[in-house]
């Protein structure tokens, strides 16, 4: 047997376990909840002028297009107890972070790029809230 081929592996097995897990702690989903001080990702709304809402989804650089418009819809739904008229989202932003290197390689500098966050901002309107029959009179 080759003397310290036994830690060797062992070391390996280790380093592949820490990234494995490492992994698995930055790829975990996002929380519906409101955007706050202590909360960086989440939704924001506030009432337009003109009856509708916009609606600020922000989610980590990992999220996909599909995962913002599944929040901004259920926000949407939360906004308009009698169902939504329309939605217009106006804006889809990828934050990056550009790390550049000291050195150069050749005659090209490097540098690395990384997504840091992910926006999602529309316009929802919702259907107007239907009116019930008028109370009944009161007998006396």
């Amino acid at each position: 047997m080759i003397p310290g081929r036994p830690r060797t592996v062992a070391a390996a097995g280790l380093a592949a376990a820490a990234l494995l897990l490492q992994g698995c702690a930055t790829a975990t989903p996002a929380v519906y909840g409101p955007i706050g001080p202590e909360v960086p990702y989440g939704y924001k709304d506030r009432p337009n002028t003109d009856g509708g809402h916009t609606v600020l989804v922000v989610m980590a650089g990992h999220a996909t297009a599909a995962e913002l418009r599944v929040f901004f819809e259920r926000r949407a739904a939360e906004l308009c107890p009698a169902g939504i008229d329309r939605t217009n989202v106006f804006r889809v932003q990828a934050n990056e972070y550009y790390a550049d290197a000291p050195y150069v390689q050749g005659s090209a500098g490097v540098g690395s790029r990384s997504r840091v966050g992910v926006e999602l901002e529309g316009y929802v309107y919702c259907k107007p809230v239907p009116e019930g029959p008028p109370p009944p009179a009161a007998a006396g």
